[in-house]
């Protein structure tokens, strides 16, 4: 019987330690006190730590600072940290811009996620012989003062993990899918209307302000917007080259996590609290104007999925090397052959992990995927970081061409970057003209004669020495 009992207080000991809050790095937290857990901490940017109810100066990142248990104390609405404990108590804890390095230890002993707070200046900052640390003062303010774990319960601190509803940022990148299906994401592929299908590189949007906390809803492949909803029900979403403004309301606590209701800013109601018309899924795969409110009609909302959006360089092309199967949203991908001293450019819908691809646009996102793509004749090889030998050729923009140029001997070609390997000796290989070029125009003849254009891509009066491109072809002269 003692041994049972002996077990089962083990038991009991490893579930509680197992059930303990655990501080994690990016997660957001609120702290309130012990004595009064609806007394909460917040930094409503003056310079002192003040507390009361919760509202959206109250939530807390921990940032480990690499000592252990030791972290910055950062406020997520301001960016401030809290700053160094003073070694004298009944001194109010100030907000700063600097990070100032704390000691957040566990005292169970208060109850459950229960912590002391103090910086690591202080001679002892272990709560165990009255350690100088955060204190609730009378005004509603934090103060120092001297606690021993167990006594003096207003210096000890309740955490609570939060999870915040998602906010849309002008700097990251999303795919919109419908909230009763999730497999069928919102994209402009082009037409007149907003289309809805399966994942692919037009599903990927973008938002820019519009100012009032009204927003642009921008596609990243197009370039295009989301024109203004109709007044009237079941009328499709038009896209445009005109930013149109909208509101984006979450609509989480109804619809489940990142859930957002969508309609333009010039409709009578955009709370979607009663019959709000917005954004649809229409049976054919359209988005249509639809009356709704949070709760209710569920095509009526969306899911949005924050990725981290990549940039491609200024000249509009980049390479890209794959460590997994993913699928390239927002640019178009393709795969290179060689041929001649030209890369033929054929597009592919995803990108098996080791290949290495050319990207066209101005940003994207990957997405993990079953890549299915033939990738066979492909000329491009994936760089690990090798030096250049004068046999590899790499993508840049000389004299507004863009092409695949002879990288000089010795030069280290970043991981993750592709490039061609030939001992053909030409200058560059150009693009192919399907839909990218490294040729100015399309040759044509004129009035005045042949024109005719060099490897460059500049325009010359006669044949060189050397390639030339005449009506389209090369010519050795």
């Amino acid at each position: 019987m003692k041994r049972f009992l002996l077990l089962f207080c083990t038991a009991i000991c490893i579930a509680q330690t197992m059930l303990a809050l655990s501080i994690e790095e990016g997660k957001y937290y609120t702290i309130s006190n012990r004595n009064d857990v609806n007394l909460f901490v917040k930094d409503a940017g003056v310079d002192i730590i003040q507390m009361g109810a919760l509202d959206d100066a109250c939530y807390w990142q921990f940032i480990a600072t690499g000592n252990t248990g030791c972290y910055y104390v950062k406020n997520k609405k301001t960016g401030r940290y809290a700053q160094l404990c003073s070694t004298e108590t009944e001194v109010n804890v100030t907000m700063g811009n600097d990070p100032a390095e704390y000691r957040i230890k566990e005292c169970s002993a208060e109850g459950n996620d229960m912590f002391g707070f103090t910086s690591t200046n202080e001679s002892n900052y272990e709560f165990t012989a009255g350690c100088i640390g955060w204190n609730w003062k009378n005004d509603n303010t934090v103060q120092t003062f001297a606690a021993v774990e167990g006594t003096n319960h207003r210096s000890f601190w309740k955490l609570t993990l939060v999870t915040l509803a998602m906010e849309i940022k002008t700097n990251k990148v999303y795919t919109i899918s419908n909230r009763n299906d999730n497999n069928v994401y919102v994209k402009d592929n082009g037409g007149e209307e907003l289309a809805m299908g399966g994942l692919d590189n037009a599903s990927l949007w973008q938002f820019e302000d519009a100012g009032n906390g009204q927003l642009y809803i921008k596609n990243v492949k197009t370039g295009r917007y989301a024109q203004a909803c109709d007044a009237n029900t079941e009328v499709t979403i038009k896209m445009g080259n005109t930013p149109v403004a909208y509101v984006v309301v979450n609509c989480s606590g109804q619809e489940g996590n990142d859930c957002f209701g969508v309609t333009s800013a010039d409709q009578a109601n955009t709370e979607f609290t009663s019959g709000c018309i917005g954004w649809n899924w229409r049976n054919d795969n359209i988005v249509q104007t639809f009356a709704a409110a949070a709760g209710t009609n569920h095509r009526s909302f969306w899911k949005f999925s924050e990725l981290e959006p990549q940039k491609i360089t200024t000249a509009g092309y980049a390479t890209y090397c794959a460590s997994e199967d993913v699928m390239i949203l927002g640019a178009q991908t393709y795969k290179g052959t060689v041929a001649d001293s030209y890369v033929k450019l054929t597009e592919v819908n995803d990108v098996p992990a080791g290949s290495a691809v050319i990207l066209k646009g101005s940003l994207f996102a990957t997405v993990a995927t079953t890549a299915q793509s033939d990738m066979s004749g492909n000329d491009l090889k994936a760089s690990d970081g090798i030096s250049a030998d004068g046999t590899q050729y790499i993508l840049a923009q000389k004299e507004g061409a863009v092409a695949f140029y002879l990288a000089q001997s010795g030069t280290t070609i970043a991981a993750g970057k592709a490039y061609i390997k030939s001992e053909a000796g030409v200058k560059a290989f150009y693009f192919t003209e399907n839909g990218t070029t490294g040729i100015a125009s399309p040759l044509v003849k004129t009035e005045e004669g042949t024109i005719i254009y060099n490897l460059s891509g500049q325009r010359i009066n006669k044949l060189q020495k050397g390639i030339n491109i005449v009506d389209g072809k090369k010519i050795l002269f």
